[in-house]
């Protein structure tokens, strides 16, 4: 027999909440973890902010870059710099 993972009642084999204290069981995530597993794979709020302002930076670098006809050396210049800005907005969130 299964047992709950929260209050450790005795459960039936195909029951879908504990009948103790009624958190879920198995199947779907709850909606804490999918929260904690998202936020631990893509960082916490504000990462939309950072990958909007990349991108509009490395748009306007290739308009640039097309108006000067100075493309793939621009471009790598653009991509390295975003790396770097990324990896030191990671740095001062503390994620490395």
């Amino acid at each position: 027999m299964p047992y709950c993972q929260k209050c450790g009642a005795e459960l039936s084999e195909n029951t879908k909440f504990c009948t103790s204290c009624g958190i879920q069981i198995g199947g779907e995530r709850s909606e804490y973890r999918y929260h904690k597993e998202r936020e631990a794979c893509f960082g916490g709020k504000g990462t939309g902010l950072w990958g909007a302002i990349s991108g509009g930076v490395f748009l306007i670098g290739l308009a640039v870059l097309w108006f000067l006809n100075w493309w793939w050396p621009g471009i790598l210049f653009l991509v390295g710099i975003i790396i770097i800005i990324g990896g030191f907005v990671s740095y001062v969130r503390g994620k490395y």
